[in-house]
Order: structure tokens, then C-alpha cells, then sequence
């Protein structure tokens, strides 16, 4: 080599001030918008609860009794409604019983916590007893109104971010970019003290 040709120089392409933890620290950045863009997007497309339920006895001599005496406790004989939102994550939502009540009229079960459409596997129609519940109908929810096995089925919706964002961070991608985010804040705080 002669004087004239200057050697190249490897650190020139990476500024002076820059260590790794500075990359990693603008990596967790990135990370951050990302998934805070995918958070929002996600949440938005689960964010429809369920706020209510009605539910009608189509045929009310077709409801089931407790007992067939005539001018015997007919208050009694008639039967013990239960509502239960089956989740895709396996668990239940049970939103309690009507005793001795007709749904001719229709029985109406608001939700206190809305629950997400994307979260609802199907909605439990039951009449309840001391040993065994039988199951009168059993639905998904796919429209305003279901019709099946005798009974209508209304349900009430409202869009909501906080069920959202809810209902998504129980999914296992919601869970990961949970744990990628709470690894990208480390590695920011990580790059301002070591850079």
C-alpha cells in the first residue's frame, strides 16, 4: 500500500456516540410502536360486548313444568330459567336464574361487565333444578335475533374500547406482544443508563 491510499476507515458508517444499548434501545422503540399500532387495530375489531340478553318462549304451553297438578303451586311449576355464556377460552359466564317465571313475555339478563362477541362461544339456555340443569337451547351468536329449539334469542351490543383491549390481551397474541412490550420498556430504560 503507498502513503497515498488511505486505508478505509470500518468505523465510519457508525457515529461516533453510538453503543449497542442505543441500537437496542431505538429496536425497543420500534418495538413499541408496533405493537401499540397492532394493539389498537386488534382491539378495535374485538371491541363489540354484549350487553344484554332477552330471551322468548315461542309456544308457552310448550315451556317446560316442574309438575303437571292442576290448581297445585302453579307458580311453582313453572320453570327455573338459567343464562350461561360459553366462552372459547373455556370458561363460563353465568348470568343467573329467573325462578318460577314464564319467558312467554320474554326474560331479559343484562350483562354488568360487557363480555366480547369474539370472546362468546355459544349462549345456554337452561332450565335449572336441584340435581341436574337441562339444556332447552343452545345458540351462537351470529345475528340480533336467533331463533332455536322454541326460543328467541335477542341480544343487545355496543361498541367499547375497554372491551377491546380486554378481550385482546386474553388471546395468545395479545399476550405476546404484552411480554414483548414489558421487554422493549427494559431495554429503553437499559440503553438511557448504560448509553
Amino acid at each position: 500500500m503507498t502513503a497515498t491510499q488511505a486505508e478505509p476507515n470500518s468505523d465510519a458508517a457508525i457515529p461516533p456516540n453510538t453503543s449497542p444499548w442505543r441500537i437496542a434501545g431505538w429496536g425497543a422503540v420500534g418495538v413499541i410502536v408496533i405493537s401499540v399500532s397492532l394493539c389498537v387495530i386488534l382491539a378495535a375489531i374485538r371491541s363489540t360486548g354484549l350487553t344484554s340478553i332477552t330471551v322468548t318462549a315461542l309456544d308457552p304451553a310448550a315451556e317446560p313444568r316442574d309438575h303437571e297438578l292442576p290448581f297445585f303451586k302453579q307458580k311453582e311449576a313453572l320453570p327455573d330459567y338459567r343464562l350461561i355464556l360459553l366462552l372459547n377460552r373455556g370458561d363460563q359466564v353465568r348470568l343467573g336464574s329467573k325462578p318460577d317465571t314464564s319467558a312467554a313475555d320474554g326474560l331479559t339478563w343484562q350483562l354488568s361487565d360487557p363480555v366480547s362477541l369474539a370472546d362468546i362461544t355459544t349462549v345456554r339456555l337452561e332450565d335449572q333444578d336441584k340435581l341436574l340443569s337441562d339444556t332447552l337451547a343452545e345458540v351462537e351468536v351470529l345475528d340480533d335475533v336467533v331463533v332455536e329449539q322454541g326460543y328467541r334469542f335477542e341480544f343487545t351490543s355496543q361498541r367499547s374500547l375497554t372491551v377491546g383491549i380486554q378481550s385482546f390481551f386474553r388471546t395468545p397474541i395479545g399476550q405476546a406482544i404484552a411480554a414483548g412490550f414489558c421487554i422493549a420498556v427494559v431495554l429503553i430504560v437499559a440503553s438511557v443508563i448504560y448509553a
